[in-house]
């Protein structure tokens, strides 16, 4: 059983570098679609809101990231 959560674990670690940027931008995702149904139609305005959101996201995962290796 130990063996089978170590291989998952490494498994997820390949995919999943920082769990934090992962859930944000998953999250980020839910809510731009939530927001998208209230938009109008065309899809614009909801292209924005994910473009700008993930951007800040990775924007802000980039400088903890650099924070935290000096």
């Amino acid at each position: 059983m130990q063996a089978l959560r170590k291989i998952l674990s490494e498994l997820v670690g390949l995919v999943v570098d920082d769990f934090g940027f992962a859930l944000t931008v998953v999250v980020w995702i839910g809510l731009v679609w939530g927001a998208a149904q209230l938009l109008p139609p065309g899809g614009f305005w909801g292209a924005v809101l994910l473009f700008v959101g993930l951007g800040v996201a990775l924007l802000e995962c980039t400088t903890r990231r650099a924070r935290g290796a000096r």
